[in-house]
C-alpha cells in the first residue's frame, strides 16, 4: 500500500465517478452524467473520446486543488474493453456509440499532463480487484466478476495463476456482452442492436439500455397487458421514470414486470450454462451494477429459474440448487469500479498487474 494520493475515477456510460485514494481509503465521492454519444452533441466519436481525455485531467486538478497534495498517479475504471498488453481501449458502445474505434487513451492524458502517470483498467476489472480483497484465496479456485449495468462484462479471476488469465495476444477477456444470443418476449423473437452495432449481443438485451429498449416497445408489442399492469403510468415517462416503475412493477410480481424480467435474464443464464459445463471449478458468480441493484432479490430468482429451465447435463435434475450456491450478489450501492481503480493503481506502483498472460 502507498501513502501516496492517488485520484480514481469510475467512467461508465451512465456516470462519471471521481474520488481520492489515500492509504487503501476512499475519499468523498463527486458523481456527474456521463459525457456520452446519447446526451451530448458532436460530430465524431473523436470529439467524445478527447471530452473524456478533458475531463479525467480537469478532474485530476480540482482534485490535486481540494487536497493540497501533489497528484502523480491516477487509476481509471473504464466501461470499455481495453487491450490488457497495450494499454490501447478498443471501443465503447455506450460510451461512444456504433462508430466508435480504438483510442489510445493513456497517450491523449499524457500529452495532457505529463507529470502524472495513468493506470487504465477495464470497469469489470476494477470491479473484481475490489472484490477479490475480500475472498480468502484459500477457499476459492476460480471467481467470475459480472457486471450487469449500461453493459455488460466478466472477468474471470484464477486463484492459482493469481490473476486475471487474459488472451496472450489479443490482451482481452470475458466481453460476455458481446455474445449473440437469442431473446424472446412472450414467445415472439426480439431483434434489437448492441451499441456497439452489433445485432442480437447479449447488451442488446440484458443490459440496462437493453431493458429501456424493450420498456420502449411494450405499448406495441402488449398494449392490453400495459394497460392493467403497474407500468402503465410510465408508458409516456422518461428512461428513469419506465425504469422505476419496472423495479417497482417486478418487486410488486406484476405479470408483465415479471415477463420483461424473464426476457433479459434468459439469455444471460444460458451463458452461464455453458461457462459451467465448460469450467466445474468455477466455484462463484459474482453479480455487480446497476440493474442487479434495482431489480435484486427477483433478479436473482428468476436468474437461477432460467438456469435451471435450461438445465445443467446429468447435474441440475439432482442438484437443483447447482447455480444458486454459486452465486453472490454485490450490496447495493458498491463502489468497487474505484476502490478497483485505487488496488489497481497501487499494484502498478509496485510493479505488479493483475493480468496473467500465460
Amino acid at each position: 500500500m502507498t501513502n501516496k494520493d492517488i485520484a480514481v475515477f469510475d467512467i461508465g456510460g451512465t456516470h462519471f465517478r471521481s474520488a481520492l485514494w489515500t492509504n487503501g481509503r476512499l475519499g468523498p465521492v463527486t458523481r456527474r452524467p456521463a459525457i456520452n454519444y446519447l446526451n451530448t452533441a458532436h460530430r465524431s466519436p473523436v470529439e467524445l473520446q478527447e471530452a473524456l481525455a478533458d475531463y479525467l485531467v480537469a478532474e485530476t486538478e480540482r482534485l490535486q486543488l481540494g487536497s493540497g497534495t501533489s497528484i502523480k498517479h491516477a487509476g481509471i475504471s473504464l466501461g470499455a474493453p481495453v487491450n490488457a498488453r497495450s494499454g490501447c481501449v478498443l471501443q465503447s458502445g455506450p460510451l461512444w456509440g456504433p462508430r466508435s474505434g480504438p483510442f489510445e487513451l493513456q497517450a491523449a492524458l499524457t500529452r495532457r499532463r505529463l507529470d502524472t502517470r495513468w493506470t487504465i483498467a477495464n470497469d469489470v476489472t476494477a470491479g473484481l480487484a475490489s472484490y477479490i480483497q475480500t475472498c480468502d484465496p484459500g477457499s476459492h479456485s476460480r471467481i467470475l466478476f459480472v457486471t450487469v449495468s449500461t453493459g455488460i462484462g466478466a472477468r474471470l479471476y484464477d486463484f492459482a495463476r493469481g490473476g486475471v488469465p487474459v488472451d496472450p495476444v489479443h490482451g482481452i477477456q470475458g466481453e460476455i456482452g458481446h455474445i449473440k444470443v437469442e431473446a424472446f418476449f412472450r414467445g415472439t423473437r426480439l431483434k434489437f442492436t448492441c451499441d456497439c452495432g452489433g445485432c442480437d449481443h447479449l447488451n442488446a438485451y440484458s443490459s440496462g439500455r437493453g431493458v429501456l429498449k424493450l420498456l420502449r416497445e411494450l405499448p406495441s408489442r402488449s398494449p392490453d397487458a400495459l394497460a392493467v399492469s403497474t407500468m402503465a403510468a410510465a408508458r409516456d415517462g422518461d428512461d428513469d421514470a419506465m425504469l422505476a416503475e419496472f423495479s417497482h412493477g417486478v418487486a410488486a410480481a406484476d405479470a408483465l414486470a415479471l415477463d420483461v424480467l424473464a426476457t433479459i435474464t434468459r439469455p444471460l443464464a444460458l451463458i452461464f450454462s455453458a461457462l459451467l459445463t465448460h469450467d466445474p471449478l468455477l466455484d462463484s458468480i459474482v453479480l455487480a451494477g446497476g440493474v442487479v441493484d434495482a431489480l435484486e432479490p427477483a433478479y436473482s430468482a428468476s436468474l437461477d429459474r432460467q438456469f435451471r429451465d435450461h438445465g445443467l447435463f446429468q447435474i441440475t435434475e439432482c442438484d437443483s440448487s447447482y447455480f444458486a450456491r454459486r452465486l453472490r450478489i454485490v450490496a447495493p450501492g458498491d463502489l468497487s469500479g474505484l476502490i478497483g481503480a485505487g488496488h489497481l493503481a497501487e499494484m502498478a506502483e509496485e510493479g505488479r498487474s493483475i493480468h496473467v498472460f500465460q
